[in-house]
């Protein structure tokens, strides 16, 4: 646990690193969507690593370029997605979400649609963050969703690996507990409210349209909720292919795809909160 907090902490500190680097240059947002962009890449490359050790034969290079392309574009504004679109990533959220049912079995359309189904899973999810982000002063709200996620893990470890008795999902992921759970939303729901009364503080005119601290709070909720899930789904497909990690990139974490999984299916859902609740 020591190694991954550090790691932790040193992420935080190498985003904000670069955020503040492009931000000199009044290139904030592209530092930003660079930010996900590589991760994203680099999670759908471990993806399909892991799919063969499933059986499956994707084709790395032609999903990453489209995974690319489609990002890019997104950020650079050159495709708009129509309305539906994301509440169809909720019916493909719900699709992933099924594949925990039957943990212990392969599911034949994941190995025959493999490199779609990368596409698919990683940059088309994340591109609902790339949008956010891209919007004025939406990095800002990119980076709220993602400590309200992330801090649902952080608050997991803190109390499932002390209290943590009672198992959600012990063939997928054993270490999960309902009371790491518990904590991890309600630690979400507390760091969520205080980013936003801090941005309030910093700033009242810039984010006098962002949510208040109890907005953030409430909103928080469905967002830490629906991470635990899509972090079992990461485990699920690791399993599947019988290895621990996505990488070695991180010390303590793994490789991007450990570090984004609990962000790929909450991504639509929080862009629908902030964009259309």
């Amino acid at each position: 646990m020591k190694q991954r907090a550090l790691s932790t902490i040193g992420l935080w500190l190498v985003v904000g690193l670069m955020l503040a680097g492009f931000n000199a240059f009044g290139q904030v947002k592209l530092g930003g969507f660079l930010l996900i962009a590589l991760l994203g890449l680099g999670a759908q490359y471990e993806v399909y690593a892991i799919l063969r050790q499933t059986g499956a034969t994707p084709r790395s290079a032609s999903g990453l370029t489209a995974g690319a392309l489609f990002l890019t574009a997104l950020f650079m504004g050159w495709v708009t997605l129509p309305p539906a679109v994301p509440w169809v990533a909720l019916a493909w959220v719900a699709v992933l979400l099924s594949l925990l049912a039957r943990p212990l079995q392969n599911h034949e359309w994941v190995l025959r649609l493999s490199t779609l189904f990368g596409v698919l899973y990683v940059p088309f999810l994340l591109g609902f963050l790339v949008i956010l982000a891209s919007e004025p002063q939406g990095l800002w709200a990119a980076l709220w969703v993602v400590v309200a996620t992330k801090f649902t893990d952080v608050g997991g470890l803190l109390i499932g690996v002390p209290f943590g008795k009672h198992k959600i999902a012990p063939n997928v992921s054993p270490a999960k507990s309902v009371e790491g759970c518990v904590g991890g939303i309600l630690l979400s729901a507390g760091v969520s409210a205080l980013v936003a009364w801090a941005y309030h503080y910093a700033d009242p005119i810039k984010f006098k349209d962002f949510l208040t601290p109890a907005q953030a709070a409430l909103y928080a909720l469905p967002i830490a909720a629906l991470s635990i899930p899509s972090d079992l789904v990461e485990s699920y497909l690791k399993r599947r292919g019988g290895v621990k990690d996505s990488g070695s990139t991180i010390p303590g974490i793994g490789g991007a795809l450990d570090l984004v999984d609990s962000l790929l299916l909450v991504a639509p859902v929080a862009y629908l909160l902030l964009k259309v609740a």
